[in-house]
C-alpha cells in the first residue's frame, strides 16, 4: 500500500538509548509493562509517581520510585503513561517547570497533544509509540519473545535524533519484533478515538445489546441470546485478525456467510454512515475532547450517569450467569 511504512527489529538500535534515563510517569497497565520491558531490555528506568502508596507498589516490584518532579528532573526520556484526562494538570504543575532542554516527551497516545492539552515548550524532542495491545498483554507477549505492533510518531525533532529515539523505545518495549507503523499524531490521535467509538467499543457493544434485546423480544430465552450475539464473538475476532474479513468468511458456515452477504446495507447502512461522519467531524473539531475535559473537571458526572446506565442493561446480569457455568 503506497505511503505504508513499517519498522522491525532491523530498523531499531538499542545503543540510541545508552546512558538515557527513562521516566515513566503511572503505573497502571501499561506503565507497569514498558518498565518492565524496558528494564529487561537493559534500559534504565524510573518511576514518577504521584502517591506514596503507588510508589511502594513500584518499589516492591524493584523499580526506583520518585516523586513526578524528581524523576522529570532526573530523567532523558518522560513517557506519558497515566490516564489523557490528567495530561494537561500534570503537565502544567508537575512536569513542565521541571524539564530541561534536549529531553525527549514521550506518548502512548496522540491525544493530549494534537488536541492542546499539552503544550510541549521548545527544546524537547517530542514523539509517541502507540502499543495496539493492553499492557497485560504486552508484557506477555514480551516474555514469549514475541511483540505486539505499534504506531509511531515525531511532533518535535529539535535533537535531530528523533526518530532514532522512537524506534528504539519500540523496540527496548517487543514492539518492533511485530511491526511500527509511521503516522502522525493526528491521525493516530483522530483514528484511536474513532476506532473506539464507532466500532471497537462503542459500536460494537450497541450492536451486541441491540441484537440482544431484539432476540429476547422475539421471544428468544435471554441465556441463548447471550450465547448466540456475545459468547462466540472471541472466535470471529481470532479468525478476522489472523485471516482478514475474505478470510473468516471462507472459514465459517456457508449459512453463516451468505447470511452475512444478505443483510448488507440493512443494519449498517447510509444513515448510520452519515452518523459515523458526524460523529468524526466532532471529533476532527476537537468537540469531543473538549466536552470529555469539561465533564472531568466537573467530576464527570456525565461519564459516571452512562456508565451505571450501561452496567444496568440485562445483558451484563445474563452475561455474569453464562460465564459462571461455562468452563475454561
Amino acid at each position: 500500500m503506497a505511503g505504508l511504512t513499517v519498522y522491525y527489529d532491523k530498523d531499531a538500535d538499542l545503543r540510541t538509548l545508552n546512558g538515557k534515563k527513562v521516566a515513566v510517569i503511572g503505573y497502571g497497565s501499561q506503565g507497569k509493562a514498558q518498565s518492565a520491558n524496558l528494564r529487561d531490555s537493559k534500559i534504565e528506568v524510573i518511576l514518577g509517581l504521584p502517591s506514596t502508596r503507588s510508589r511502594k507498589r513500584a518499589r516492591k516490584d524493584g523499580f526506583e520510585s520518585l516523586s513526578v518532579p524528581r524523576a522529570v528532573e532526573r530523567a532523558d526520556i518522560i513517557t506519558f503513561l497515566f490516564p489523557d484526562q490528567k495530561h494537561k494538570q500534570v503537565f502544567e504543575e508537575d512536569i513542565e517547570p521541571n524539564l530541561h532542554e534536549g529531553q525527549t516527551l514521550m506518548f502512548a497516545h496522540g491525544l493530549s497533544v494534537h488536541f492542546g492539552l499539552v503544550k510541549p515548550p521548545d527544546g524537547l524532542d517530542v514523539v509517541m509509540v502507540a502499543p495496539h495491545s493492553p499492557g497485560v498483554v504486552m508484557r506477555r507477549r514480551f516474555e514469549e519473545g514475541r511483540g505486539v505492533a505499534a504506531f509511531f510518531g515525531i511532533h518535535t525533532d529539535y535533537s535531530g535524533h528523533a526518530r532514532n529515539i522512537a524506534l528504539a523505545y519500540a523496540k527496548a518495549i517487543g514492539c518492533t519484533r511485530s511491526g511500527v507503523f509511521e503516522t502522525t499524531f493526528e491521525h493516530e490521535a483522530v483514528g484511536d478515538i474513532f476506532g473506539e467509538q464507532t466500532a471497537l467499543c462503542g459500536g460494537l457493544t450497541e450492536l451486541l445489546k441491540g441484537a440482544f434485546e431484539e432476540l429476547v423480544l422475539g421471544g428468544i430465552p435471554p441465556t441463548n441470546a447471550y450465547l448466540e450475539c456475545v459468547q462466540q464473538l472471541d472466535l470471529i475476532v481470532e479468525l478476522i485478525k489472523k485471516n482478514g474479513i475474505a478470510g473468516m468468511y471462507d472459514r465459517i458456515s456457508t449459512v453463516a456467510e451468505y447470511g452475512s452477504y444478505t443483510i448488507e446495507g440493512r443494519v449498517i447502512n447510509d444513515k448510520s454512515k452519515r452518523a459515523m461522519r458526524a460523529i468524526l467531524k466532532d471529533i476532527k473539531k476537537g468537540k469531543f475532547v473538549e466536552n470529555f475535559m469539561k465533564d472531568y473537571q466537573k467530576g464527570s458526572p456525565d461519564y459516571l450517569k452512562k456508565k451505571a446506565k450501561q452496567q444496568e442493561h440485562p445483558i451484563n446480569h445474563v452475561g455474569e450467569i453464562i460465564r459462571s457455568k461455562i468452563k475454561d
